[in-house]
């Protein structure tokens, strides 16, 4: 069943498989310290806009690894922002933390500023147009401070060989297509939601244009390569995850 992004996850069997106990993976432990390091130069991170909350489990590693003073959470589906109430106060962080339900297109509230942004949960994916994903790193970028860092993941075109496949068939036709050769419907539970995988130098591009700099962009495979490891795209998630600096 095709579904629009904003009732895919106000549904409750799609937000049960987000309500998760394990809160940092090795990959975002891995963005929280390349971050960290990052900014280490200009001061410590205090302040943290996390977009695409879900029910929280991200906001809980983020205050566990950075112990900041404030969190501002944020997430499109108001039943996600009802759960993740839930879990911040289960957890005791809610003092901490203001979750907003909110298109993160929208977000564009100057009044604070942000040494750290963060994007996972391949949150980018589900935005399937390039114009709703410019502003959103638009609106990022300008929240955060001098040299504030964003961190996120987003799904890549080469993954597991149906995808890759799929992905290389619709560059033959960039001619026609442009940018949307990234664009297809995702999602899980039986619901199709149109979606966007990127390249990385797609990834690059969007992000150079709005003015990050010092951008990196990683692989699972290049992840694992830089301890030794190797990765098997036929079996495992295949995100790009990126660190960049305002």
């Amino acid at each position: 069943m095709k579904i629009e992004n904003k009732n895919f996850w106000e549904k409750e069997e799609v937000i049960a498989t987000q309500d998760m106990t394990t809160f940092i993976s090795d990959l975002e432990k891995f963005m929280f310290e390349s971050s960290a390091k990052r900014y280490s130069n200009f001061g410590e991170i205090k302040q943290i806009k996390a977009f695409g909350c879900g029910t929280g489990r991200e906001v809980k590693g983020i205050a566990t690894f950075f112990k900041p003073k404030k969190i501002i959470a944020s997430d499109i589906s108001e039943n996600m922002i009802k759960k993740c109430n839930e879990n911040l106060k289960s957890w005791g962080i809610d003092s901490i933390t203001e979750t907003l339900v909110l298109d993160a297109k929208d977000f564009t509230n100057v009044k604070d500023r942000f040494q750290l942004a963060t994007v996972l949960n391949s949150m980018l994916t589900y935005v399937a147009a390039r114009e709703d994903r410019l502003k959103i790193f638009e609106n990022i970028h300008q929240i955060l401070v001098p040299n504030g860092v964003i961190i996120g993941a987003v799904h890549n075109q080469v993954g597991v060989p149906a995808k890759t496949i799929y992905f290389k068939l619709r560059s033959l036709f960039s001619i026609f297509l442009g940018e949307k050769v990234g664009n297809r419907y995702t999602g899980f539970k039986g619901f199709k939601v149109a979606g966007y995988y990127y390249t990385k130098k797609g990834l690059i591009k969007d992000l150079a244009q709005i003015g990050f700099k010092d951008i990196e962009i990683y692989s699972m495979e290049e992840y694992f390569a830089l301890d030794g490891r190797k990765y098997d795209r036929k079996k495992g998630y295949n995100n790009l995850i990126f660190i960049a600096s305002k």
